[in-house]
């Protein structure tokens, strides 16, 4: 069943350990002894965590009520790759909606990059700014009405370097939607300058052949 708020809250503080833990390890140099010692203590804290298994939404095979349903969508995008507070492997990227000037509804992803996502020197690895454009832009699909899509086609042009250490803007928005299919745009700020570029093509499936 889904967790309950002060377990999602412990979850969060000890993914966000985990994700300090991740960057000290690549930027510090450490002797063969701390490092036999924080492999100890590794393994003391694998040994503890060995609760039951975390049932996801689509795993649960009787009908549940609609809050409970509610709960596990929401558990599940706690522990979504690129926004889950959960996840530790999550930068996590932190996401609104505001509107344009012209009243267009638009999708924004923040997030700051360390070197544990660089690629060329100074620089966030281009496959994860398109891993990020991917999962920012289908923030467009719930609003549209096409919930239950799935990524198409992906298409990235990189303007300039991305640097880390900075803060990032991601923004989407709806282009052209039609039937089973739906266009979106991107675009990546570093500074108030576009350092990227995407255009996504969404199709609507059905997810329960993802499920089974």
């Amino acid at each position: 069943m889904p967790l309950e708020d002060g377990n999602q809250l412990s979850n969060h503080r000890v993914a966000h350990k985990l994700r300090s833990l991740i960057q000290q390890l690549h930027t510090r140099v450490s002797d063969d002894k701390t490092l036999e010692r924080v492999e100890e203590l590794l393994d003391q804290a694998q040994q503890l965590l060995n609760g039951p298994t975390r049932i996801k939404w689509y795993e649960v095979d009787v009908d549940v009520d609609e809050e409970t349903a509610h709960q596990l969508r929401e558990e599940h995008r706690d522990y979504s790759l690129f926004r889950g507070e959960s996840n530790p492997l999550a930068p996590p990227v932190r996401i609104s909606k505001n509107e344009d000037l012209e009243g267009k509804e638009v999708v924004v992803g923040e997030v700051s990059f360390d070197q544990t996502r660089e690629g060329p020197p100074r620089t966030v690895h281009g496959g994860m700014i398109a891993a990020v454009f991917d999962d920012v832009l289908s923030g467009v699909l719930s609003s549209a009405g096409a919930a239950g899509s799935v990524t198409g086609k992906l298409t990235i042009r990189y303007r300039r370097p991305t640097p880390i250490n900075t803060d990032l803007r991601f923004e989407a928005w709806i282009d052209h939607q039609q039937g089973r299919r739906l266009t979106a745009q991107a675009h990546c700020l570093a500074n108030g300058e576009v350092t990227a570029e995407a255009e996504a093509l969404f199709v609507r499936i059905d997810m329960k052949d993802f499920a089974n």
